[in-house]
C-alpha cells in the first residue's frame, strides 16, 4: 500500500512471501523434532525452580529450538528485502493503542531489523534460548534466498 504496487507486483510479493512462510515453518519444524531443544521454563522448572513462572502465561508444547517467530520473520524480511529495498524503513503500527503492554508504533530502519527484533522479544518472556533466536534467524534468511533464487517471471 505504501509503495502503491501494481496489481503484478503485489501478486509477486504475496507469491514470495508465501513460498518463502511454508518451506520456513517446514524447515523449522524438522529442526524443531531433530534435535529436539527443551523450552527454557521446562529447563528453569526442572533444573532450578519448580514454581518459577514465566512472564509468558503459554508454554507451547512442541521443542524450542529453532525459534519458528525467528524463522518466519526472517524469511519474510529477506524476501520483502529483495523486492523492496535493502534500507526500506517502515513503521509498525499492529499493536498501537493496546494497554496490555507497550503498544506505540514501531520504527524500523530495516526489515532485518525488525525481524531481529521480532525473534530476540521470545527470549525475555521465557519462551526461547538466545540460540533458538539467532538460529532461526539463520534459517529463515536461507530459506528467503532460496526463495529469492527461483526463476520468477515478470
Amino acid at each position: 500500500k505504501n509503495e502503491n504496487a501494481s496489481l503484478e507486483t503485489a501478486l509477486y510479493t504475496y507469491a514470495k512471501v508465501s513460498i518463502a512462510l511454508n518451506d520456513a515453518g517446514v524447515a523449522c519444524w524438522k529442526s524443531k523434532y531433530t534435535y529436539n531443544v527443551e523450552r527454557p521454563v521446562t529447563y528453569i522448572r526442572r533444573v532450578m525452580d519448580p514454581s518459577w513462572l514465566p512472564h509468558w502465561d503459554s508454554n507451547p508444547s512442541f521443542p524450542a529450538y529453532p525459534s519458528g517467530h525467528a524463522t518466519f520473520g526472517a524469511a519474510a524480511a529477506e524476501v520483502l528485502s529483495h523486492i523492496y529495498g535493502y534500507n526500506y524503513s517502515m513503521v509498525d503500527k499492529s499493536h498501537q493503542d493496546r494497554t496490555d503492554f507497550y503498544g506505540m508504533p514501531r520504527t524500523f530502519n530495516t526489515l532485518y531489523e525488525m525481524a531481529a527484533e521480532n525473534a530476540y522479544s521470545r527470549i525475555p518472556l521465557g519462551v526461547h534460548f538466545r540460540m533458538d533466536a539467532e538460529e532461526g534467524l539463520r534459517l529463515g534468511h536461507k530459506v528467503g534466498r532460496k526463495v529469492n533464487e527461483m526463476p520468477f517471471k515478470k
